[in-house]
Formats: C-alpha cells, structure tokens, sequence
C-alpha cells in the first residue's frame, strides 16, 4: 500500500491525525520509534536545518524535494506530507513540485496560498494570491500525470 494510501486510512478511520514535524532521516526516525505512524515535513525546519536561514522562501524546490527523498527512505512505509510552501512559482512550477515530492515517495504535500516571496506562518504581513491563480495551481495538480 502505497503512503498516500494509508495516510488516506488513518483520515477515514475518524479521529484526529497527530503528525510531528521532521526535518532529517534522524528526527523521523526517532518520530516512528515514538509511536507516530505518519510525519510531516516543515519547510521552516528544513530551511532552519539546511541552510540556517528563515522560512522566507530562501528554501528551493530542489532542497524540499531532496530532504523529502532522505527523510521518505529512512521511514520506509511510513505517510509522510511535505511543507511545499507556495508550489515554488506558477502553476506549472506547483505541478512540478507535486511531481517531485512523489517521485521522492512523499504521501501528500501542503501548497500555501500567499503571494511570493512568501513569509513564516506565523508572521505579520502575508498576503494571498488571487483566487484564479490559487485555483490554476489546484487545476494544474489535478492534471499532473
């Protein structure tokens, strides 16, 4: 069963889905042996952990899809969603990075809505993409092959 399936299980079987945050095949390892059956990836910890600088977009497509890859074969078996931040660019750009984050064996993958450069979460000042172009984004996934 692939991790897109059963991270499709633990939603239907009801109840709240507990994923920590994981930044490298160490912390995602010691997540598993904690007792956690799936895991997600942040980008402000891969970007923290990496490269030593702020969640603020300085984190590549390359870079998330690389750590997703490492962290997915130190876990083998086990659901893991990637922090996709805003897709990387356009459209084609979002499809690409879905296309990425699957070949690096990621379950599913979060895609922001804000304006690019994008900033932390948690801080003052976001802004939000248009609806046609979040919407061009989802459409664009929904197609990838």
């Amino acid at each position: 069963m692939s991790g897109a399936a059963r991270l499709r299980e633990m939603a239907d079987a009801g109840g709240p889905l507990v994923l920590p945050g994981v930044y490298d095949g160490l912390s995602a390892r010691l997540a598993v042996q904690s007792g956690f059956g799936a895991l997600v990836v942040g980008g402000y910890s891969v970007a923290a952990s990496r490269l030593g600088m702020p969640d603020f977009g300085f984190l590549t497509q390359t870079e998330i899809s690389d750590a997703a890859r490492d962290i997915c074969a130190a876990v083998p078996g086990v659901p893991v969603v990637v922090d996709a931040d805003t897709g990387y660019g356009n459209a084609l750009s979002a499809a690409r990075t879905a296309r990425l984050l699957h070949r690096a064996g990621a379950a599913g993958m979060i895609l922001e809505d804000q304006e690019w450069p994008k900033r932390c979460g948690h801080m003052a000042g976001k802004r939000i993409v248009p609806a046609a172009d979040w919407l061009a984004k989802i459409r664009a996934l929904e197609k990838m092959p």
